[in-house]
């Protein structure tokens, strides 16, 4: 019965305990005298045991090695999922600090804490990439010129969304150079020209696509005045089935977020990145497409549905110019040649910044930023509060395995010599009897039975413990 006790008791102490599942969204590196983006949410279920994301309310500190506070913030409810917001990063930190989110569930105080690694000029390397199939990647092939005496130079067509999701328009934006002619995009594999041939206009020809599918070719090609094909190039449209598409534009003291999507727009998670930092977290709805005022720069917005939608997130970037001046189109050409170790070296950015561009500059931007807009920055699913509580339990509860098996050896012990004393003193007594009944003659053989109980108890209890150390039962 007291072993029973004790693995009942072994059993009911390893059952898993109900603990909210609070998650923080953050980066990993920030400067000092920069702001960080930060979403938190609880994964929770429903009645009907379908997973739920709720929007408890959370503060996030920033604390030093030592545990000194030195900035705070709390997050503002999201119009998608969870809460959203940022925290402003002092100029004087530096070093390895800690993120720590607070919040109040079901009266219980959760906290999720997570580095941060302050240097001034640290650079975050956060995954970027989308799932896709070799059909569905950017391609561009080789221009091939049937008059070299009237044909452009140059034929470099991008999509300027970034990608081009199925039913779905999306703009291919093809540089020309300093040509002036007509430009056409003729379907090779699942394309709908919605407008024939453009001409092309400060350098630049905007020709409007849907893909009908899952792959997209086009041909490009440059045509004459006499609608002669003078040279051709094929494209492989950057595919991503069920993605967004956005686009932005900078107006007087405020950003403005333009998205689609099947079905229609409906709220969004904003997340706004300074090069490949992650400054702000946001979240529009479709009534509301402006984010407010940013600072001069170059800003990446990426536009998701839900907080685990990151392959189908959309892109878009733009350039906020000093009021004071500043030319946005070298701007962009600088950021885009920033990366040139990541992306390869950009024809276009060169030929702005060597001063040979004669074009205009609004294609231009979208044009520099468009090969950049297919990938996305992956967010993670976020440090989790049930993350070491696993772990600590598996560790209590091998601790109780092992005091659950010490005690049931013991008192196998006991109750073993026990016995073994028990039959020891009835065999005594029995020599006893034999002795005086028989007179002086030889006592018979003693009957063996009895003999080795104590062993086989000893053998139970310890068959007992094994069970206790069984990490399948308990």
């Amino acid at each position: 019965m007291v072993v029973a006790f004790i693995l009942a008791a072994l059993w009911l102490a390893g059952t898993p305990a109900e603990i909210p599942d609070l998650r923080l969204s953050a980066p990993v590196v920030a400067r000092p005298g920069t702001s960080i983006g930060l979403r938190a949410w609880q994964m929770d279920q429903d009645d009907a045991g379908y997973a739920v994301v709720r929007a408890p309310m959370v503060t996030v500190e920033l604390r030093s090695r030592a545990g000194m506070l030195i900035a705070s913030s709390t997050l503002s409810p999201s119009r998608v999922q969870g809460v959203e917001g940022s925290l402003d990063v002092p100029a004087e930190v530096d070093g390895e600090l800690s993120l720590i989110a607070r919040a109040e569930i079901d009266g219980r105080m959760l906290t999720v804490d997570r580095a941060l690694y302050v240097r001034a000029g640290i650079d975050s390397r956060l995954p970027a990439g989308r799932e896709v199939n070799a059909f569905q990647a950017y391609e561009l092939g080789p221009m091939r010129v049937a008059d070299p005496r009237r044909a452009p130079s140059t034929l470099d067509a991008r999509v300027v969304e970034g990608v081009c999701a199925p039913d779905l328009e999306c703009t291919l934006l093809v540089w020309v150079a300093d040509w002036e002619g007509r430009v056409r995009a003729r379907s090779l594999a699942g394309v709908h020209a919605e407008h024939g041939a453009a001409r092309a206009s400060d350098g630049f020809a905007r020709l409007p696509l849907v893909v009908r599918g899952q792959e997209g070719r086009v041909s490009i090609e440059a045509l004459g005045e006499d609608g002669a094909v003078l040279a051709t190039r094929e494209v492989r449209l950057p595919l991503v089935p069920g993605a967004l598409v956005a686009r932005a534009s900078a107006d007087v003291g405020s950003v403005e977020l333009d998205w689609d999507a099947l079905g229609g727009p409906g709220p969004v998670l904003v997340d706004i990145f300074d090069e490949h930092r992650w400054a702000d977290a946001r979240s529009l709805g479709p009534g509301d497409s402006r984010l407010g005022a940013l600072a001069p720069g170059v800003w990446r917005l990426q536009v998701r549905p839900d907080l685990f939608s990151n392959n189908t997130a959309a892109v878009a970037f733009i350039v906020v110019t000093d009021p004071a001046g500043g030319d946005p189109l070298r701007l962009a050409a600088d950021a885009v040649v920033a990366n040139a170790d990541r992306d390869g070296l950009d024809p276009l950015a060169m030929s702005i910044l060597e001063g040979a561009f004669t074009g205009g500059s609004r294609d231009a931007i979208e044009a520099l930023f468009a090969v950049q807009s297919f990938d996305v920055v992956a967010m993670g699913a976020g440090v989790s509060s049930t993350v070491g509580v696993d772990e600590a339990a598996a560790l209590a509860q091998e601790r109780r395995r092992w005091w659950a098996a010490g005690a049931i050896l013991v008192l196998g012990f006991i109750v073993s010599m026990v016995l073994l004393r028990v039959e020891l003193v009835a065999q005594a007594r029995a020599r006893r009897l034999l002795e005086d009944l028989g007179e002086g003659a030889a006592p018979p053989r003693r009957p063996s039975f009895g003999r080795g109980l104590w062993a086989f108890v000893l053998l139970v209890f310890v068959l007992m413990a094994v069970l206790a150390l069984s990490k399948r039962w308990f």
